[in-house]
């Protein structure tokens, strides 16, 4: 049980319901918002608005009013997918089906090593119900120096506003516990995007989780 805890706090595990309740599996990750996309959730009667940098689960229905642009990448099949509203989207064990079949989405594939280490990004706390534990453990995303490579890599292949390498890189430290470093990528994107209400969210997500990590590392 002190282990379950300590995994826990470390956020390094995927969200599951207690035994006897259903299992809520991820299926997605969102990297992009623009505009406010609706979130119901299965079994809660009352909706909510979607955050960016939250965890899709199976059975999640949002709906995207005019306007709206939704990016997100699904860690089945790698793929990242970007849909304009309007129009209403369910998030099967597969993937995402839109209620109108004229709706389909941009799509690219990503790189294996890269979905997986998107996989990891700490979520905000408002999609975690209680009586969820994380429980699944993450398979190591390499070394310091394979994953230094692999960013500067994925970020020369990638466009100066695609943050998906930057993303890769946070999760990566966190991983193996290089909270300098990690502290070091967040100013840097703040200095790039200064009042980016993303990045703002990503250091408090990262904050939290780096704090849970250490807590969980003491005896």
């Amino acid at each position: 049980m002190k282990m379950l805890r300590q995994w826990c706090r470390a956020g390094l595990c995927s969200v599951l319901w207690l035994p006897g309740l259903a299992l809520a599996l991820e299926v997605g990750l969102v990297t992009g918002l623009s505009g406010t996309v609706t979130l119901s959730v299965p079994a809660q009667t009352e909706s909510r608005t979607l955050q960016v940098f939250s965890k899709l689960h199976e059975g999640d229905r949002l709906i995207l009013p005019e306007k709206t642009s939704l990016q997100l990448v699904l860690f089945n099949s790698g793929e990242e997918q970007v849909w304009q509203g309007p129009g209403e989207l369910q998030v099967h064990r597969s993937g995402i089906t839109a209620q109108d079949a004229a709706l389909q989405p941009q799509v690219r594939q990503l790189p294996k090593l890269l979905v997986k280490q998107l996989a990891k990004t700490p979520a905000p706390d408002a999609q975690v119900k209680a009586g969820m534990v994380r429980l699944r453990s993450m398979p190591s995303g390499g070394t310091l120096e394979s994953v230094e490579k692999n960013y500067a890599q994925l970020r020369e292949a990638a466009m100066a506003t695609d943050r998906n390498p930057e993303l890769y890189l946070l999760a990566g430290y966190f991983e193996l516990r290089e909270f300098e470093l990690l502290q070091q990528v967040l100013t840097r994107m703040e200095k790039e995007s200064p009042g980016d209400k993303e990045v703002a969210l990503l250091r408090s997500l990262y904050a939290r989780a780096v704090n849970n990590a250490k807590m969980a590392a003491e005896p």
